[in-house]
């Protein structure tokens, strides 16, 4: 059989299989770590382990409790976006039965797996100041606050039974919809069934719409109501455009590191990063502007509630960190990523995915740490008192995600490696 038939899944007889199975690309070697990230994953976990050590030592010293909590969410929202956007991706390249994505596919869906453990950790933080500390850091759960006017407004919404039930239904969709798309992907490397991929489809249709709003309100329960007084109805969007921002560069890191150790060989090219490069480039795009627009809305509205969250973010030496946001955030990456060789070179992408995650954790620092030096009583507190303590926080969580991330994509192969559209994915090319 010629290599092109191979690809393709023809024989002689000029019936059409899918099985590609007997392909050179597709041998153990290239499709399966075989225990070869495990010294890179041993050293995530201490990096977890000492990071989150660290941060929870802040607690007890001058860094203090509140500072501690907030690093600590910083870098569990930073994270939990990450996961969210290989859940969205995962969706969407079945939704669009984009032939071309099967062979990243996978580093999407182990991503998309870790989104419930990511939940649970960002949930430490709000439900421990619920039951502990009192509203240290969600000023709606602080007793002091009980008599206020637009509290009593909200309280419907925002009452502890109902929080904690809201966080339960987000950990069981997101499980769910993980779940599902994962295990018929790795049924169909076990069975060939073609027809697993409409059931993905199918999956994902809904999935869309159920991943679409429980992301919205997750980050309406653990970002927004951090001070009940503020409200955007872009909120949802600007948090999900920031998972897919760090999700495509997430993406491209992992794709790349596994070429650089002698993984997926000839499956992922050139091509496949220069379509990954294009995500990367557009959710730059995206989220600038869905951040200008709610920036926009909010100062042409002028309502005291809503600009007050940008009037603080604007003094104090947080201005630093904002206009660090529209350099790093928008005119950087857009300046490098809009030229096509960068995006189909996998070295280079690595250098910009790094910038990008590492500037996504500035927007969650930026979102969250003000809450900490605004607070009365903390007037002399500038962004950068004591800013080890995120660092640590922001490694730590990192360290795990790397961890679980390495140990996810050890336990099956690279890639779907009985999809029906693998040859497509094999054989990609682009245009444009």
């Amino acid at each position: 059989m010629s290599a092109h038939a191979a690809v393709h899944g023809h024989d002689h007889s000029g019936h059409h299989h899918a099985d590609l199975s007997n392909h050179p690309l597709l041998a153990d070697g290239n499709v399966r770590l075989n225990g070869s990230g495990n010294g890179l994953s041993m050293l995530f976990l201490l990096m977890g382990v000492a990071g989150i050590a660290a941060t929870v030592g802040a607690a007890f010293t001058a860094a203090g409790k509140m500072h501690a909590m907030a690093s600590f969410q910083v870098a569990a929202m930073g994270a939990l976006a990450i996961c969210l956007g290989g859940m969205f991706f995962t969706l969407v390249m079945h939704l669009t039965a984009a032939g071309w994505s099967v062979t990243l596919r996978r580093i999407m869906e182990h991503l998309a797996m870790l989104a419930p453990v990511m939940l649970i950790i960002a949930a430490i933080v709000p439900v421990t100041d619920l039951l502990l500390t009192k509203g240290l850091l969600y000023t709606w759960m602080n007793p002091g606050y009980e008599t206020n006017y637009l509290l009593g407004k909200k309280a419907g919404f925002l009452n502890p039974g109902f929080f904690l039930i809201r966080l339960g239904v987000y950990f069981l969709a997101w499980t769910l919809i993980a779940y599902r798309l994962n295990s018929l992907s790795l049924a169909q490397d076990r069975s060939g069934d073609k027809w697993l991929t409409n059931k993905a489809r199918f999956t994902s249709a809904w999935g869309m719409l159920v991943f679409a709003l429980t992301t919205a309100f997750a980050s309406f329960d653990l970002l927004m109501s951090m001070d009940f007084r503020f409200f955007s109805t872009m909120w949802g969007v600007y948090y999900f455009a920031a998972a897919a921002f760090s999700s495509a560069a997430t993406i491209a890191l992992v794709a790349a590191s596994l070429l650089r150790a002698g993984k997926l060989q000839g499956l992922i090219t050139g091509e496949h990063f220069h379509d990954v490069g294009k995500l990367m480039f557009s959710f730059t795009v995206f989220w600038s502007y869905i951040a200008f627009s709610q920036y926009f809305l909010i100062w042409y509205s002028n309502i005291p509630e809503e600009t007050v969250w940008f009037t603080v973010r604007k003094e104090d030496g947080w201005e630093k960190i904002f206009y660090l946001l529209c350099f790093g955030h928008f005119i950087a990456p857009f300046l490098v990523l809009v030229f096509r060789d960068v995006k189909r070179s996998p070295n280079a992408l690595i250098l910009v995915g790094l910038w990008m995650l590492f500037i996504h954790f500035v927007d969650m620092f930026f979102i969250i740490r003000p809450m900490v030096t605004t607070r009365p009583g903390n007037e002399a507190l500038t962004p950068f008192t004591n800013i080890w303590v995120d660092v640590a926080a922001v490694l730590g969580l990192l360290g795990v995600l790397g961890f679980a991330l390495i140990r996810r994509l050890g336990s099956a192969a690279l890639v779907p490696i009985r999809d029906p559209r693998l040859p497509e994915a094999m054989e990609h090319k682009n245009y444009v």
